[in-house]
């Protein structure tokens, strides 16, 4: 299984995880993001079992998580910004 598809795999976790952050933890910024790409780890060990592969201690993997969960919010926000103005 490559990259991609295990990224595609991943994604529906991090959308999980971003909304379960939204809802519980009431800080901003990187400590919020902490949060999420902890809840996210946690997910990655159930994938880590059916890629065969070391998930949850890849620096790369990590930072891409980082870079999903700013998409996943920001599209988030945008959404929002447009239901409150239409």
């Amino acid at each position: 299984m490559g990259w991609l598809s295990i990224g595609l795999k991943v994604l529906p976790y991090v959308v999980e995880a971003v909304q379960w952050v939204e809802k519980f933890i009431t800080t901003r910024g990187k400590p919020k993001q902490d949060a999420a790409v902890e809840m996210v780890k946690k997910m990655l060990g159930l994938a880590e079992a059916g890629a065969n592969r070391d998930l949850l201690n890849d620096e790369d993997v990590e930072v891409a998580t980082r870079k999903v969960i700013d998409a996943v919010v920001a599209l988030q926000n945008i959404i929002a910004q447009k239901r409150r103005d239409g």
